[in-house]
């Protein structure tokens, strides 16, 4: 049985690193066309394992402790199934959800989009316009995940991971660029 707790300081000792590794089979390929933007993938030659630290922006313990900020976890008897981060930006009224990860051992059970579910509860307890979330172009499961779950592609980013240490030494036409997806909340 799956439950969800808001972090809050004293639950940060439950924390630990999330075995977040996936293998990825596939290549994301932008497309602009008349109507915005839209992905498409493509094989890689060989499947390849793929492993996305949090943003530092993502911090647990910093975010349980922002009154702009919430997080949630998401627990499977005693073991920690995932984790998400989302900052509430009241300049632009939309909630940013900062990191979103699932552990491996409990991927395929509804576990992401539980946490989803509650960060678009939070979201609107807020007066929030909606959910928006980066996503690398280099994940292409988590760009197929947002695709799934209603997210649209409105934006791409190529600074937003320049001087990321994974990105820092690559050369300028192979860095990852941020790819925004946004999802309104409904009406009603």
């Amino acid at each position: 049985m799956l439950t969800l707790l808001r972090l809050t300081p004293a639950l940060l000792a439950r924390l630990h690193p999330i075995s977040d590794a996936s293998l990825a089979g596939e290549e994301v390929v932008l497309r602009i066309g008349r109507s915005g933007f839209s992905l498409g993938y493509v094989p890689l030659d060989k499947a390849q394992w793929r492993s996305f630290p949090p943003p530092g922006r993502a911090d647990p313990a910093a975010i349980a402790a922002r009154n702009d900020a919430a997080a949630y976890a998401a627990f499977s008897e005693e073991s920690l199934a995932g984790l998400v981060c989302m900052i509430f930006d009241g300049d632009s009224a939309w909630t940013d959800i900062v990191d979103l990860r699932v552990d491996a051992a409990f991927r395929r059970q509804g576990v992401a989009s539980a946490l989803l579910r509650a960060c678009e509860d939070a979201s609107r307890e807020r007066g929030m316009k909606g959910l928006r979330m980066a996503v690398p172009d280099s994940n292409p499961a988590a760009c197929q995940f947002c695709e799934h779950c209603g997210f649209t592609l409105q934006g791409i980013d190529r600074f937003a991971l320049l001087h990321t240490p994974s990105e820092r030494g690559k050369p300028a036409a192979a860095r990852a660029c941020a790819l925004l997806f946004y999802r309104p909340h409904q009406k009603g």
